[in-house]
């Protein structure tokens, strides 16, 4: 693990497919007011438009819930009473897997809607919050009105449930900009723009023949994996803006 005074690794970025996450023993490393900093962590927390893993927290034989994980250099597990807990104690941490599980479902089938959206109209992605239940996308359009709920659908479910591997590297930034294959270039720009000094590569998802998104969130192993979409509402959000919303029928679990 890297020195205290740096960013806490992100363990959950080496576990790909990111689904059915195991039970972890480690330690309390710090008690803070924004809740429990463990040695080492493999939780997901919030960030990129998905929300933070929650679970709970094993001392002996007592049972704690954690809620949503947040991190900033830190990854921070937040819980109802902090004095319940102090450094150095060990602890088992298990992360709740349905949650977890839907989560990744919904972010690769975020991955594909967006891939389609800009295959068929040249819409770029500039916004998404996932959710176990529904989630939404931000588009951008030269033309807006060129929007089909049915072609979408109907492009993205011809995907889902074939079989498209899944896959996770770390790519130089230079080639994420130079390969064409990335989409949305203009927006994936600005995000490269606002990553730490010095870091010069980043996590890139890679859904085979799709899509490749530079993207540090959880995602299943293929696409064989993912239910079906429906798209519940469509909002107007500005000039050239979309905000489309999907379900997940029948999530697999």
């Amino acid at each position: 693990m890297a020195s205290w005074d740096e960013v806490q690794p992100r363990l959950h970025l080496d576990q790909h497919p990111s689904l059915n996450p195991r039970p972890f023993t480690t330690t309390i490393r710090s008690v803070e007011n924004e809740g429990i900093v463990l040695e080492e962590s493999f939780c997901y927390p919030r960030g990129g438009g998905q929300p933070g893993d929650i679970g709970s927290f094993r001392i002996n034989d007592e049972i704690s819930p954690f809620n949503e994980v947040i991190a900033h250099d830190r990854i921070y597990h937040p819980v109802d009473n902090l004095d319940d807990f102090q450094i150095g104690e060990e602890l088992i941490c298990s992360i709740d897997i349905q949650r977890r599980n839907a989560l990744s479902q919904t972010h690769t089938t975020q991955h594909v809607v967006s891939a389609m959206a800009d295959e068929i109209w040249g819409a770029s992605t500039v916004g998404n919050q996932l959710g176990t239940d529904e989630s939404r996308i931000d588009f951008l359009f030269e033309d807006k009105n060129q929007f089909d709920v049915e072609e979408i659908t109907e492009s993205v479910n011809a995907i889902l449930g074939a079989n498209h591997t899944v896959s996770i590297g770390n790519w130089h930034l230079d080639q994420i900009m130079q390969d064409d294959r990335v989409r949305n270039r203009t927006f994936v720009s600005k995000i490269l723009s606002r990553l730490p000094r010095g870091m010069d590569s980043m996590r890139v998802v890679e859904i085979s023949g799709i899509d490749i998104c530079p993207c540090a969130g959880s995602h299943v192993g293929n696409t064989r994996e993912l239910s079906q979409i429906e798209v519940t509402k469509v909002k107007q959000k500005g000039a050239g803006k979309l905000r489309v919303y999907y379900t997940m029928k029948n999530t697999k679990s």
